[in-house]
């Protein structure tokens, strides 16, 4: 097929526009053969990858790659066909290659990720995003949206101080962002600043008080201080009222009668709970209720599955050797 048949059927394919846009963009410093060769190759390759012949969009994309191998355009697509066709470890090459090529692009770095996290190579996944993330906040620092993204990231690598810092810096720009003041007050809590994070939690009722997340979350931490609580019920039940199927809020709840010491009615939301979501504190918070009521055999079997759920609670195999023990 001669170049000016091909050039055709790839200008039909993705419109005039986007043809346009290569030959500025893509292509400019090739000699004119070269880039309508270059070109040609190119709008093939998108031809069949649109059709889902990878093989095919891949050779075009490679025959176009040969005239100048440092076109971001064909690296970016060469990666993305070899990823729907299945070749993972030559589609982490070739957007490593694009990478090198082009550092403050963010196309490589979010596909990267993409291919990472299909991999469940997490961590991996997680770093391309906070430096996708990073770039992105340094073009535009006030964008409040990536900055929440690149918080998020933060946490989920347990970068707890960096996290932190980013909800501390998006509140410097919006004071008013609740959202942000309430992920602050969590962070804070998950380093043991309680009363810190019962302020924030407080703060965020002020600018939403009907914020369910928040209403939880303080009705939780009265509970676990043993504190405020008919105040904390009234919390929760109104965070359920939003959201009654929330095994979270029903877990915080039934908490919340245990620490009243109504055992019956702790007894019945616990179980509620255990039944819409199989999480360890849970089953721990409906072992010390079946234990309090004395059930022993349904409290040992709770604790159990909590530590089968997560087998690193000291004080949940605390519990158990003291019940085996009697």
């Amino acid at each position: 097929m001669g170049i000016i048949r091909k050039l055709f059927i790839g200008a039909v394919v993705v419109g005039a526009g986007f043809f346009l846009l290569c030959l500025r963009q893509s292509f400019c410093g090739l000699s004119d053969r070269n880039k309508a060769r270059a070109q040609a190759h190119y709008l093939m390759g998108l031809f069949y990858e649109n059709r889902q012949d990878f093989d095919e969009a891949i050779s075009e994309y490679n025959q176009a790659a040969s005239l100048d191998k440092d076109i971001p355009a064909i690296l970016l697509h060469t990666a993305i066909s070899h990823i729907r066709k299945g070749n993972l470890g030559q589609a982490r090459e070739t957007l490593e290659r694009l990478k090198a090529l082009e550092p403050e692009d963010t196309q490589a770095g979010l596909v990267l990720a993409l291919l990472y996290a299909s991999q469940n190579q997490s961590e991996k996944a997680a770093l391309e995003y906070e430096k996708v993330l990073k770039g992105a906040a340094k073009a535009d620092p006030k964008n409040i949206d990536i900055l929440k993204s690149l918080a998020t990231v933060y946490y989920q690598q347990k970068k707890i101080e960096e996290a932190i810092a980013t909800y501390r810096f998006i509140l410097d720009i919006d004071k008013s962002d609740y959202e942000s003041i309430f992920m602050l007050g969590s962070l804070l809590e998950e380093k043991g600043l309680r009363q810190e994070a019962i302020n924030k939690f407080k703060e965020t009722l002020e600018l939403n008080p009907d914020y369910p997340n928040a209403l939880n979350s303080l009705g939780y931490i009265y509970a676990e201080e043993g504190k405020n609580l008919s105040e904390a019920e009234g919390l929760v039940k109104k965070a359920l009222v939003q959201k009654p199927d929330n095994a979270a809020y029903i877990d915080s709840l039934g908490w919340i009668y245990f620490k009243m010491s109504r055992v019956d009615q702790a007894i019945e939301q616990l179980e509620r709970a255990s039944g819409m979501f199989a999480d360890p504190v849970i089953y721990d918070h409906l072992g010390d209720a079946y234990f309090k009521k004395g059930i022993s055999d349904k409290a040992k079997s709770a604790w159990e599955k909590s530590l089968e759920l997560d087998g690193r609670q000291e004080k949940v195999k605390e519990k158990l050797n003291h019940l085996r023990a009697k």
